[in-house]
């Protein structure tokens, strides 16, 4: 996964949200995650194909920290929701 690669939440996890967190049940696994306020802004953002820069974007914009300070925790979520196959890399910028 290059940081130009366009990622997309899975149509098989269903998320809702619990007070500013959220909670995430992938259905093809079983497996149940919850993340915190921030990570549940890029989970939403992924609802449409999103680069590693946007996705960073997303968190500088929404919160008060500078792309230095939250790219490196970005890119640790996004290693860890692709471990956990609840995002996948999208046909492509577009529509999938």
């Amino acid at each position: 996964m290059t940081p130009e690669t366009y990622l997309i939440a899975k149509s098989d996890v269903i998320d809702c949200d619990i007070g500013g967190d959220r909670a995430l049940l992938h259905l093809g696994t079983n497996t149940y995650f919850t993340v915190n306020e921030t990570a549940s802004e890029i989970w939403m953002a992924l609802s449409e194909p999103r680069t590693l820069d946007q996705l960073v974007a997303v968190v500088t914009e929404k919160f008060d920290v500078d792309d230095g300070q939250c790219r490196p925790d970005v890119e640790a979520l996004i290693v860890a929701m692709s471990e956990a196959r609840i995002i996948e890399p999208a046909s492509s910028g577009g529509t999938v």
